[in-house]
């Protein structure tokens, strides 16, 4: 039986204990296998944390179980990662810049202050997909939102997407992954046009 994965949904330890919620799930766009999950551990000071396939032990019920326990998922690194280095010795501040310069840090691997640089810690050539993506037809309709992925639970292959349509009365249509063109940060391409989503959508009702 395929597994539902729902953006969103609780994550636990193997003692049962819960230890945050889906943010998003990485997979290889050009093999469509998931290859990690990113945990988010809370609003308040928490972190999103990127968890391996390998890690998952099954989900079920609604949640997913991990086979590391809290302090497992605290050594593993946060999806989003910002590295930091003191200025170079002999660095001298600009006219009016009134931070002193022992006190100071910037982004590793430049040596004047610029806008921070962002390392994603997830494998290369993956992205993430996440609750709410936009997904677009071919002919460049948006026709929904990402509500939840499908997946083989011995190969982690993703078999479809689930598409959630309209606003107040809302349903949900289930597109093979095949139908996926491209993965963006904010979007889901498809090689379907909107008349060909539509009728997916009818057929699903039926």
């Amino acid at each position: 039986m395929d597994t539902v994965i729902n953006p969103g949904e609780d994550v636990i330890g193997p003692d049962g204990n819960k230890l945050g919620t889906v943010a998003f799930i990485v997979v290889n766009p050009e093999t469509m296998k998931m290859t990690d999950l990113v945990v988010s551990t809370g609003t308040l000071l928490g972190r999103d944390i990127v968890v391996p396939e390998s890690d998952v032990a099954r989900t079920e019920d609604g949640r997913i179980q991990l086979s590391v326990d809290e302090d497992g998922l605290k050594a593993l690194p946060d999806y989003v990662d910002v590295q930091f280095q003191s200025p170079p010795a002999g660095w001298i501040p600009t006219a009016g810049f009134s931070y002193p310069s022992g006190a100071l840090l910037w982004p590793a691997g430049i040596y004047y202050p610029e806008e921070t640089k962002v390392t994603v810690n997830t494998p290369q050539g993956t992205v993430g997909v996440t609750h709410g993506m936009d997904v677009v037809s071919s002919d460049g309709h948006k026709v929904g939102s990402i509500d939840a992925v499908v997946t083989d639970p011995t190969t982690n292959q993703v078999g479809e997407i689930v598409v959630k349509h309209g606003f107040i009365f809302t349903h949900d249509t289930a597109i093979p992954a095949s139908h996926i063109t491209a993965i963006e940060a904010d979007r889901v391409k498809l090689d379907l046009d909107q008349n060909q989503v539509k009728a997916l959508e009818k057929a699903s009702e039926s």
